[in-house]
């Protein structure tokens, strides 16, 4: 899944957004995670992987960091020192060229300290699904942490 022609498909809170295939670590189910089951923190589930703890967040509609339990799967991004995951509904790999992605820059101030967090949208009639730039995304989940 390493193909930049390729894009994972997946939805927070009802919206679906893409992000490239090539830039993820893992995607685990929710039965293989550690689920925070205190309900506190910021850290919705943790992966296990050679004696660290990967954190996945959850977010609602506005990006805020949420505690919810209905969710399937977490994506987990590079970053360092530890890569880092996001909660999703579903996630789907689409077949190699059939998102046609349109590159874009938002307007105004950045959302986050490394940058706006989308880089591009995928127009479907008249649906737009917003494209995650994904070295962005990677930070605001890493800095969520710190």
């Amino acid at each position: 899944m390493r193909d930049s022609n390729q894009y994972l498909r997946f939805s927070l809170a009802g919206i679906y957004y893409l992000i490239s295939g090539g830039v993820s670590v893992a995607i685990d189910q929710r039965d293989s995670l550690e689920i925070n089951e205190t309900g506190t923190g910021r850290v919705c589930a943790w992966r296990s992987h050679d004696g660290t703890r990967w954190p996945a967040y959850c977010f609602d509609r506005d990006f805020k960091v949420v505690q919810r339990n209905d969710w399937e799967r977490a994506i987990f991004l590079e970053a360092q020192p530890t890569p880092v995951g996001l909660i999703a509904d579903q996630v789907q790999l689409l077949p190699e060229g059939e998102a046609q992605v349109t590159p874009f820059t938002p307007l105004g101030r950045p959302a986050t300290t490394a940058g706006h967090l989308f880089s591009g949208a995928w127009v479907r009639g008249p649906q737009a699904i917003l494209v995650f730039d994904p070295k962005v995304l990677a930070t605001f989940l890493h800095d969520l942490g710190a």
